[in-house]
This record gives structure tokens, sequence and C-alpha cells, in this order.
């Protein structure tokens, strides 16, 4: 092979899977109608994984990856115009995106070494395949040959047949570890990009996100076995056929994941006909200005529009109105403000759910910790606060900030905040209204521990951060999710991004806008019982995938070291060969 050939060889991989990386970042938006790329996307990463060895799997794997999370984190560019140093938002995007790619990269150096028996006979196939070409017509050789090969393609055969659900299992176990590692960023799973087949997402009510990622991968792998087979009747047995029994499979076990979906959005569509249960909620987006953004005038002006469009939402006869996160324009606790949502409650006749941030006490140090948290203020008050669980690593709180102080103040707000001790529920109208704020409806553990026994999922959020960019419509999509893998409905309120509400089978009502008011069936448990991973979690399908991921992991970096101590003994040996009797007595 000349030099020139070897370097394209080597370097055609990045290329493809970083090709696959861009076109993966048109799944999601702001790209309209683009989730038929997640299931091209992946190709080629998974061919990398099946060619390639770990090590170089992985470096291929990472750099597709990075160049989809470097494209689909821009939206943190907005926090420039909010403050942000544009070197620290740079750094925060590249040190994500390599986080997040790193996932990626775990996943293809297990599932290489899952193929690397494969690989193994791939290579010897070829050798047998050379023999059978130069051996005479009707001699042993050519009959050994060809009793080999046919071995040889038969075992190949059953490994691929199930490679194609490994890799869905692995590329699961990657996706879900990452949602809970090092803070917990789930965000642009594979299986969020197919919004736009909403029986496919009914997968979440089983295993949730993961499971849904898992059917995308399938496929994809799947069509990567295609495409390689497709190659190698071309390069080396033109005209030959061979069936594609994995296509086959990944086809019937995705027509038996549509069949079901669709039964399940069929079933929550009847449950909410039938409900005989409502609860009018109003959501309020009153376009305040990032906190960092503006002048004491524009929060006055801000402030007014939203006390204007709680009275007109409390027109339309609401059982509660909800106002985003951090919409108070006082710190908790304050007899003051606590006095006069109160009266205003009790003048407009409907209880209202507010964000704010809450100090431990009224005489609290300026620079001691925050809660974020909400409250539901009725015309007796303020209710018990629920205070945010899932903080944002380097957004709300610096790691390792309570044990060195000095790092609180790179924190974006110069303070840490503290997070809450546990789930909190509102009793609203006979409901149970259980709330999360912001990043929580992206985090399936703490969305699930929140529905236990809830009526209705509250998630109040603040997009002010990353006005203009699709960060909103993305957290949307995220959040959908959360109200199919636990079988209750959810309610989003945003600041200056996306309101609605979406239905337990993930179908949502148009965005709110300034001002929404809607009316949400409660179907109750007997019409719609908790699906399995309410009840279950991850421990049906996310953590056995992740399982299985670190084993596969652990068998490559095994299988590696063994290789590295070999080679010096197969080079002593290969030397010792090169000698011959001759020149040893000369």
């Amino acid at each position: 092979m000349s030099r020139a050939k070897a370097r394209f060889t080597a370097v055609l991989p990045f290329a493809a899977a970083v090709c696959g990386g861009i076109l993966l970042r048109t799944a999601f938006p702001p790209f309209s109608k683009g989730g038929g790329a997640a299931f091209l996307a992946p190709v080629p990463i998974l061919l990398a994984a099946r060619l390639l060895p770990p090590r170089r799997a992985a470096a291929v794997a990472f750099a597709g990856m990075a160049a989809f999370w470097l494209g689909a984190l821009s939206w943190f560019l907005p926090l420039v115009r909010n403050g942000g140093p544009l070197p620290l938002v740079l750094l925060g995007i590249a040190g994500l995106g390599a986080w997040c790619a790193a996932f990626s990269a775990l996943a293809a150096w297990s599932l290489s070494a899952f193929w690397a028996p494969w690989r193994s006979f791939r290579s010897r196939a070829g050798e047998a395949r050379r023999r059978l070409v130069e051996a005479a017509d009707g001699s042993p050789e050519e009959d050994a040959a060809a009793a080999e090969l046919a071995a040889l393609r038969g075992r190949s055969g059953r490994w691929e047949v199930v490679g194609p659900f490994v890799a869905a299992a692995l590329w699961a176990g990657a996706e879900c570890l990452r949602s809970r590692i090092g803070g917990g960023f789930s965000w642009y799973g594979l299986g969020t990009a197919v919004e736009d087949l909403p029986a496919l997402w009914q997968l979440a009510a089983l295993g949730g996100a993961p499971l849904v990622s898992a059917s995308v991968a399938l496929l994809a792998d799947a069509l990567a076995g295609v495409f390689l087979r497709a190659w190698d009747g071309v390069v080396h047995t033109p005209g030959a056929t061979r069936r594609h029994f994995d296509l086959t499979l990944a086809l019937v076990a995705l027509l038996a994941a549509f069949g079901w979906g669709g039964a399940r959005v069929r079933a929550v569509r009847a449950a909410e006909r039938g409900a005989t249960r409502f609860l009018r909620v109003a959501a309020v987006d009153p376009e305040l200005p990032c906190i960092f953004e503006g002048h004491s005038d524009e929060w006055d002006e801000a402030t007014e529009r939203l006390v204007g469009l709680t009275r007109a939402a409390a027109a339309a006869k609401p059982d509660f109105v909800a106002w985003p996160e951090t919409s108070l324009w006082e710190t908790m606790p304050s007899r003051r403000l606590e006095a006069g949502m109160a009266s205003f409650a009790d003048e407009i006749g409907v209880p209202v759910v507010a964000g704010g941030t809450l100090l431990s006490g009224p005489d609290a140090a300026p620079d001691e910790p925050v809660r974020n948290a909400l409250w539901l203020f009725s015309r007796d008050g303020a209710s018990r606060p629920y205070v945010k669980r899932h903080l944002v690593p380097f957004g709300e709180f610096i790691p390792l900030d309570e044990h060195v102080p000095l790092l609180r103040r790179l924190a974006p707000a110069g303070v840490t905040c503290t997070p809450g001790d546990g789930p909190e529920a509102f009793e609203i109208a006979g409901a149970r209204v259980s709330a999360l704020i912001c990043f929580e409806d992206t985090d399936a553990p703490t969305a699930r521990a929140s529905a236990r026994g809830a009526d209705l999922l509250l998630s109040a959020s603040n997009d002010a951060w990353f006005d203009g960019s699709c960060e909103s419509a993305q957290h949307h999509r995220e959040a959908a999710l959360r109200a199919i893998e636990n079988g209750v409905p959810l309610l989003r309120v945003s600041n200056r991004g996306l309101s609605g509400v979406v239905s337990p089978s993930g179908e949502r009502t148009p965005d709110g806008g300034a001002l929404f008011v809607h009316s949400v069936p409660l179907p109750g448990k007997d019409a719609l019982p908790p699906p399995p991973y309410a009840r279950f979690g991850d421990l049906l399908f996310g953590y056995p995938c992740a399982a299985l991921l670190l084993a596969f992991a652990a068998v490559g970096v095994a299988r590696s070291r063994a290789e590295r101590s070999r080679a010096p003994r197969k080079a002593v040996a290969e030397a010792a060969s090169r000698i011959s009797p001759e020149s040893c007595a000369s």
C-alpha cells in the first residue's frame, strides 16, 4: 500500500464520523423534521467499532461526537450577552462537549471489544478466500478452503445477527451513564431526535429515554452491517448476495415497538377522554430580563406585565396560575412579599405558584448559599417551599465549592445554591401538583421521584439566560419524555421559553406564549396505571445496559494489555526465525 493510500485510509474513518456528527446535529432544534438523520448519523461510528481495534474506534467516535456536541451546545453563546466572559463560555462548550463525547468513545471501545472475535473470523475468511482463488479446480486444497470459508461465514453471520442488539444496549448504557455521572447531563439522547415518531417514543414508558435511543441505534447498526456486506460484495465477490438477517430482525423489533407504542397512545387518549376530573391551569411568561440584563426600569415593566397577565389569566377561572422560575422580585423569607402575594391571590381569587430565591433566614449574610425554590401563594400566605434538588453544575454550584469557598466566585450569579431535601407536592383543587425546577425536568430520576403519587408535574423554568437560541425548544423536547416515563401530565411554564402541557403520551399543546390556559384531564391511576419505568426506573433497562457497557470495556482493556504483553515476545520470535543455522556457524 502506498503512503498516500495508507494516509487516506487512516483519515477516512475520522472524516466519516465527523460528517455523521454534523448530520446528527440536524436531527435537533432549530432544525425541524430531521429525526430521520438519527438513524443514519451513527453509522460511521458503528462501522469503526466493527472494523477497528478499541483504541482507534474510541478515537473515531470521540471525533465524530465532539463535532456534534460543539454544534449542539452553541446555545451557550448567548451567555456572553448576559455577562459571561467569552473565553469561559467557549471553555464551557469545549469542556462539556468533550465530556459528553467521551461516553460515546466508551461505547465505541466496548463495542469494538465485542466485535473482536468477528474481526478474527473476517481476517481468517479473507485468507481462506485467497487460498480458494489460488487453488486448482477440484483439488483438495480448494475443497478445504471452501469448507473453511463456509464455516467462518456461518460463525460470522451468527455474530452479525446479534451485533445490532448489543450495539443498541451499549449505546443506551453510555447515555444512561452520561445522565447519571458528574451532575448528569442527559440532553441530546439519540432517542430524543425522533419526536416525530410518537409511537416509538412510548418505549420510554418501559425503559426510559435510553430504550428509545436503543431502538434508534438498533436500526443504525443493522444499516452499518448492510453497508459493509454490500461493500464486501463489490470488492471481493462481485454479483454475490447475502441475506440481511440482522436488518430483518431489527425491523421486526421496530415494528413490534411501533405496534405497542401506537396502542399505548390510543389507550392514553381514551383514558383522557373518559376522565371525570380536570385541573384548569394557567401559565404566564412575563418576558423578564435575565438576571444580569437590563435596568431597574425594565424589571419594573416586566413585573407590571407579570401582574397584568396574571389578572387576565384569573378571568378564565383557572385552579391556579403558574409563574416561571425566579420570578419573585424579593428574596424569601420576606413578610412583606408573602403578605403582598397573599393579598394578590385573594384579590384575583386564584392561588399562584411562583419561583424565587430563599435564604436560610431573615438575618442571612449576603454571601450565604441560597436556595432555588417554588411556593404556592394563596389567601392564607405561602406554602412550604419546594427547593430545587438537582442543581446545574457550574451554573448553580461549582464542584468542591463547599471545601474551597473561593470557587463560589466563579458561579454565574456570584453565589452557590444549596439543594433541597426531597420532592414537594402542592394540594390544589383536590389534586396533587408536584414541583420541578428547570434542569430537573431533564433528569429522569428526579422527575420520577416527584411523580410518585402526583396528579400533575409542574416545571418552572427560566430560559432568559439563553434567549434567542434553540435551547428552549430542545429543553421542551427533553422534558416531554418525563411525562411518558411517569404516565403523568406535565405543565411547563418558562420565562422567555416554551410553555405548555405535555400529555402522558408525549403529545404537546402549542406554545402558550405570554398567557396560557388549559384544562388538563386527570384520568387517575385506575384508568392510567403507572408505567413500568415509573415503578422500576432504570433497573429494567438503563442500568443493565450500563453494566454490560462496563463489562465489555473491561474485556477490551484486558485484551489490549494481553496484546501489548505478547508483542515483545512475538517480535523476538520473528527475529529468531530470521536467523539461519549457517549465519550462526559463520
